[in-house]
């Protein structure tokens, strides 16, 4: 049992019930020594099965990205699958699972990250990893995750812009009249502009004060509660028993916006900055993250932290409000 060069690759070479194996695995000394070590474990816990690796090698990665897009991929809906779906295609889908490297992974790596930025390329690289892990759990893919061995950068972190109560009453006369309910739901609800501009009247509950948001970017169904202001906001739109709620392009959406920005003198702000300003606020008058959580979506805590330093702050501010109308020093005795 042993591992060997041949030409610029390395090969592994072991026995199984006395016949002779011997696996390619590539440019990588290192890696061959591991998968070596993993045969050999594999063969002493009795969990070799040489079937599944020829599977493996007859499985091309296109055709398992279609079934993981079937699967599980699809109903995701978040914007950039499918531009994700098709970089990796075109740079994976003609090779066989277990054939696709974490070296040739950390090329692809490095080009993304140098065409684009270090979080885009961490995006792309996090949902092969999902796929390779996926084709294990199905019993399709027995090897090793290469994208287990990748070196990612760290992303940089950018400051949280919202919008200030000032700015918010610059912007609001300057939306035109089909835009200013969009931007009204997004700054009472916290909703993504893809969410408001594909809600549909029959997930708006006026009655009860809900909106049932069904296609999310996580891909779970959340619940968003109706100020009494976006209220009478929707019944002003005339609600009708089907249909959208705001039919306006997305394009169009994003033109009005800008041209409203440009008017009321607010610089470096999105649209998507609406979203952290519902937050923003949320968290400075009520401090109730885990509200926060449910009504944004987030699928861990961990993505509402990035507000808790407002509510803190806020916090400290009513305590000392509150401490300067309370003296614990005694008053002086009287006579």
């Amino acid at each position: 049992m042993a591992i060997y060069k041949k030409n610029d690759d390395w090969y592994i070479d072991y026995y199984v019930d006395g016949r002779r194996k011997r696996e390619k695995v590539g440019a990588s000394k290192s890696l061959a020594k591991e998968a070596l070590n993993k045969r050999l474990a594999e063969l002493a816990e009795h969990k070799y099965f040489p079937e599944r690796q020829a599977a493996a090698r007859r499985t091309l990665f296109r055709d398992f990205l279609e079934k993981y897009w079937e699967r599980h991929w699809k109903r995701l809906r978040g914007k950039g699958a499918v531009y994700i779906k098709r970089d990796l295609l075109e740079s994976f889908g003609a090779k066989p699972l277990d054939r696709i490297t974490a070296g040739a992974v950390q090329d692809y790596y490095n080009a993304k990250r140098d065409r684009t930025s270090a979080a885009t390329a961490n995006r792309h690289v996090a949902r092969l990893g999902h796929i390779f892990n996926s084709a294990r759990k199905w019993k399709e893919f027995a090897g090793p995750n290469p994208v287990d061995d990748v070196e990612k950068e760290r992303e940089e972190n950018h400051k949280t812009r919202f919008l200030s109560q000032d700015e918010i009453r610059a912007l609001l006369p300057q939306c035109g009249e089909r835009l200013r309910p969009v931007v009204a739901c997004a700054l009472h609800t916290g909703m993504r502009r893809g969410e408001i501009l594909g809600l549909r009247w029959e997930n708006v509950d006026l009655e009860v004060g809900i909106i049932y948001v069904l296609q999310s970017k996580s891909g779970k169904p959340r619940e968003v509660p109706v100020t009494p202001d976006l209220n009478a906001v929707f019944r002003s739109l005339r609600p009708r028993p089907e249909g959208k709620v705001f039919d306006l392009p997305e394009i169009t959406v994003k033109r009005h916006f800008q041209r409203a920005l440009r008017a009321a003198a607010i610089e470096d702000c999105r649209f998507h900055d609406l979203r952290h300003t519902f937050a923003s606020h949320f968290a400075m008058t009520t401090g109730d993250l885990l509200a926060l959580q449910r009504i944004l979506g987030h699928s861990s805590i961990k993505m509402t932290q990035r507000y808790a330093h407002l509510s803190k702050a806020h916090l400290e501010r009513k305590m000392r409000a509150f401490a300067e109308g309370l003296s614990l020093t005694p008053p002086d005795r009287l006579g």
